[in-house]
């Protein structure tokens, strides 16, 4: 049973054509950039369900704040304990996480002083 879900999954292009999935997109980002992309992807996740368990354990009413980004949260969300419910939420707030680890990626490769192959760009 899904305890979160997005009102926002499998929307196209205006061509009609799909966009890249987020799994191509990583996949293409680790192939270019290595572990700079893991580097900036587990920091930001880390960072990403700290403050949700943070967040929750203070006692924010997440189902509330998910919904105002347009994600539901059932009746399990409830009954769940603070370690689950920000994994939970970890994970629901991933499509947000991704556009910053896209940008900073590069950034990241700079500062480790990764080559980047001019053939995967």
């Amino acid at each position: 049973m899904a305890i979160f879900s997005s009102k926002k999954e499998g929307k196209s292009e205006e061509g009609g054509e799909k966009k890249k999935s987020k799994a191509n997109q990583a996949k293409e980002l680790l192939a270019k950039y290595g572990g700079a992309y893991l580097a900036t992807s587990i920091t930001l996740s880390l960072i990403s369900f700290a403050l949700c368990y943070a967040l929750i354990s203070a006692g924010i009413d997440v189902q509330s704040l998910l919904l105002k980004v347009g994600i539901s949260a059932d009746e399990t969300g409830e009954k769940v304990g603070t370690f689950a419910l920000a994994y939970a939420a970890h994970k629901a707030a991933s499509p947000i996480r991704f556009p910053p680890t896209v940008a900073l990626t590069p950034i990241v490769a700079g500062w480790i002083g990764k080559k980047v192959d001019e053939e995967k760009q």
